[in-house]
C-alpha cells in the first residue's frame, strides 16, 4: 500500500503535538519520525516520542540543561533525554515508511511530489531559477500518454517533464527498495525497463562480479545495473522530507532535458567541454550514474556522478543567491535548513537573522564550468 504523499506534510516542519512524532504500526510495515528542533536556543536531535513518558526523547550537547531520564556520554559529550513537547521550536522532520515488501502497487524508485494534489516525480530537488529569478522545480509527469498543458516537453528518456515554481511543493518523498542480488543485499535506485541500477553504500567491492562500477576505491561503496529478473525484491521505504530551499549556487543545467547540478571535469583543461554531473544520495537517478566516493576510506562518503556527453548537455546556468544580514547584502554560499544554518562569505548565520533571499540566474558556457568538487 502506498502511503499518503501529501497529507500532513505541513507538520514535518510544524507538528501540532505528540501525535504527528509517534512512531506507529501500518499495514505491511511502520512509520517513523525523526529529525531537529531547537530546544532552549540549541539545536539538537529528535528521536520520537519516549518510550517512558508523554515527552519526546532529544540528544544533543552534554550542556544540556533539565532532560528527564538523562542519559549522558562524558566520553563524546553528548547526552539524551526526555523534555515536553512545548520546549521545542522550529522543527524539520522526516517521515520514514517501511514496509515489508514490494508490490505491483509499490511506487517505482525515485523522488516523489505532490503539486495541485497530483503526484509527479522530480528530476532533482536542487531545482533550478528561471531567467526571472524564480526558483523551480522540474517535475516528470507520472500518467500514461501526453499530459494536458502545452508546457510539457519530453526530455531525452522519453518522459514529460515541466516546470512548476518551488513554492507549489512543500515537501518531496524518495522511495528505495532493497533487495538481494547476487546473496547482496542492495538498494535499488532506479527501474528502467527491463534494468535495476542497484548500489552498496559500503561493504567493499567483491571481486567475483564483472557488473559493479566503481573508482579506485575497492574498500567502500559500489553500484551495477542488472537484469530486474535477477533481483529479489525484500522491502521498500518511502521518506519524506521538507523540499526546503534548494540551489542557492553553483550551476545547473539540463543533461537528457533534465536538471541537474554539473561542473567541469577534473581531468580537463580550462577551455575543455569534459563535464560532470552530479547528484546527492536520495536524488532522483538513471542508469547511467554511478557511485563516486570522496576518500580512499571504507567509511568514504559518497555522490552520484556521471561523465556528460556535450551533445547531452544545455541551458547551463549560474546561480547565485543573496540575503540581507545587518544592513548589508551578502552572497549565499550555502543552506544548511536542518540546523536552522545560512552560510554567508566568512559568516555563519541564524536563518532568522536574514531577510527572504534573492535568487539570480546567468548563463554560462560548458568551458566556464569550475573543476568539479565535492558536493556536501
Amino acid at each position: 500500500m502506498t502511503p499518503p504523499t501529501d497529507a500532513g506534510s505541513h507538520r514535518l516542519t510544524q507538528p501540532t503535538g505528540l501525535d504527528d512524532l509517534q512512531e506507529r504500526f501500518i499495514t505491511g510495515g511502520r512509520v517513523t519520525v525523526t529529525g531537529r528542533a531547537t530546544y532552549r536556543g540549541v539545536r539538537v536531535g529528535i528521536k520520537g516520542v519516549s518510550p517512558r513518558n508523554p515527552s519526546v526523547e532529544i540528544y544533543g550537547p552534554i550542556t544540556l540543561p533539565d532532560l528527564l531520564w538523562r542519559q549522558d556520554d562524558v566520553q563524546s559529550g553528548f547526552t539524551s533525554g526526555d523534555v515536553a513537547f512545548s520546549s521545542l521550536q522550529r522543527f524539520w522532520l522526516t517521515r520514514t515508511s517501511t514496509y515489508d515488501a514490494v508490490d505491483e502497487y509499490t511506487p517505482r524508485p525515485g523522488v516523489l511530489a505532490v503539486v495541485d494534489g497530483d503526484e509527479y516525480g522530480v528530476t532533482d530537488t536542487c531545482g533550478t531559477v528561471s531567467a526571472a529569478g524564480i526558483p523551480e522545480l522540474q517535475v516528470i509527469s507520472l500518467a500514461e500518454g501526453a499530459p494536458e498543458g502545452a508546457d510539457w516537453v519530453r526530455d531525452g528518456y522519453g518522459q514529460w517533464t515541466r516546470f512548476v515554481a518551488r513554492d507549489r511543493v512543500t515537501s518531496v518523498r524518495q522511495v528505495e527498495w532493497t533487495a538481494v542480488w547476487r546473496d547482496l543485499t542492495v538498494l535499488v535506485a532506479d527501474i528502467s525497463g527491463e534494468q535495476a541500477l542497484v548500489f552498496a553504500e559500503r561493504g567493499g567491492v567483491p571481486d567475483y562480479i564483472p557488473e559493479i562500477t566503481h573508482g579506485s576505491n575497492v574498500h567502500g561503496g559500489w553500484s551495477a545495473v542488472v537484469p530486474v529478473e535477477q533481483l529479489s525484491l525484500r522491502s521498500w521505504t518511502s521518506t519524506e522530507r521538507p523540499l526546503g530551499a534548494g540551489c542557492v549556487g553553483g550551476n545547473v543545467g539540463l543533461v537528457r532535458g533534465r536538471t541537474v547540478l554539473v561542473a567541469r571535469a577534473d581531468t580537463a583543461k580550462a577551455g575543455e567541454t569534459g563535464v560532470v554531473a552530479q547528484k546527492r544520495r536520495g536524488e532522483t537517478v538513471t542508469g547511467e550514474f554511478s557511485v563516486d566516493l570522496w576518500t580512499g576510506r571504507a567509511d568514504s562518503g559518497w555522490e552520484w556522478r556521471v561523465d556528460v556527453d556535450v551533445a547531452d548537455l544545455a541551458d547551463i546556468r549560474h546561480i547565485e543567491t543573496t540575503t540581507e544580514w545587518k544592513g548589508e547584502t551578502r552572497t549565499v554560499a550555502a543552506i544548511q535548513e536542518s540546523e536552522d544554518l545560512i552560510y554567508l562569505e566568512r559568516e555563519t548565520v541564524d536563518l532568522r537573522e536574514v531577510s527572504p533571499l534573492v535568487h539570480a540566474a546567468t548563463a554560462v558556457e560548458p568551458g566556464e564550468l569550475p573543476t568539479v568538487d565535492i558536493l556536501w
